[in-house]
């Protein structure tokens, strides 16, 4: 790990105990591998994303991260202190360091609730007892996400999918985080909200002096806030560079593939984007892993020595990327 880094993810691997059908007449359990020896450093101040397809473990590791759960093996530090640990950690101390707004604006607000009430629990939980202080607050949390005052007395079902959202952000920075963990911020959002979303953020982000992990499948979303990214397919890491990097020559060929998805409007921009498409072969089985590099069975570039060798180590490259393949990036 990085001496530099502000949030670091050491070893990280999030298993979970799955019940199958074993080789007899009985069950067997086995350790189904959402997060697989993850490694990442992410500096102060800095706008990270992890992007991948449904299923690829980014939504995990981003619980992982926010310590909304703890990992099977490895370490989170955050700002030098470990918050990855079962037990011995200040989990109210914590709160005021790292929170995370969950993908669905709606399903995260409780319609029992007003908006008033669901922003001021993290404050109650704190232990602010005042009702004008907290009230006070209040207004100065839905002023900074742009809502009006008199939506604290308003209940989750009278808000558009933005206004959820904004009320979503406005919790999560009840207690001034220095970090924010976002689940896929905007993808139930219409596209002309998610603009404005993504512009609340960034404006958040420089008045308060946020570090901001983005979890997404929509590279668009990377090219409008992004600064790094690291790529997750099968539960690992795959590659990890600057946007502009990923973006203008993305080495490993599962990043090529999900660049190539990237509807674009004019003809003339397709020439930027590499044309890769993934083969038709069986996605991996968590249960199950491969031995080898888990994308085998889909990628345009795979060569035989792939499938007689072990899963790619992900592998420092000059400029700050890294990647983890046989092909473009092989170890030495």
């Amino acid at each position: 790990m990085s001496d530099a880094a502000f949030l670091q993810a050491a070893s990280v691997t999030k298993a979970f105990k799955v019940r199958r059908k074993g080789d007899g007449l009985g069950m067997t359990t086995t350790a189904l591998r959402a997060v697989d020896d993850v490694s990442l450093d992410i500096a102060e101040g800095e706008v990270f994303a992890i992007v991948g397809e449904s299923g690829s473990g980014k939504t995990t590791l981003a619980n992982l991260l926010a310590r909304v759960t703890v990992p099977t093996d490895g370490r989170i530090v955050l700002d030098g202190e470990e918050i990855s640990r079962p037990s011995g950690v200040d989990l109210r101390s914590l709160r005021r360091q790292i929170q995370i707004v969950f993908q669905d604006p709606g399903a995260s607000l409780n319609p029992r609730q007003t908006v008033g009430e669901i922003v001021a629990l993290p404050l109650k939980l704190s232990g602010m007892r005042g009702r004008r202080d907290r009230d006070e607050r209040i207004r100065d949390l839905l002023e900074a996400v742009h809502l009006p005052a008199d939506f604290a007395n308003r209940y989750p079902v009278s808000l558009s999918g933005g206004q959820k959202q904004r009320v979503n952000i406005a919790r999560a920075l009840a207690l001034e985080p220095r970090v924010l963990v976002l689940d896929e911020p905007t993808s139930a959002l219409d596209v002309s909200v998610q603009a404005r979303i993504l512009a609340l953020l960034m404006a958040l982000k420089k008045e308060r002096a946020l570090t901001y992990v983005i979890v997404t499948h929509n590279f668009g979303v990377v090219r409008a806030i992004a600064e790094r990214v690291a790529v997750m397919y099968f539960g690992k890491i795959v590659e990890v560079g600057t946007v502009d990097q990923l973006m203008a020559a993305p080495l490993h060929p599962y990043t090529q593939t999900l660049l190539s998805a990237i509807p674009v409007v004019r003809e003339s921009e397709r020439a930027l984007i590499p044309q890769v498409e993934p083969r038709d072969g069986e996605l991996p089985s968590f249960i199950d892993p491969p031995r080898h590099c888990s994308f085998y069975s889909r990628c345009p570039a795979r060569q035989p020595q792939c499938l007689e060798r072990a899963h790619p180590a992900l592998v420092a490259l000059p400029e700050g990327r890294k990647v983890s393949c046989h092909v473009t990036a092989p170890a030495t």
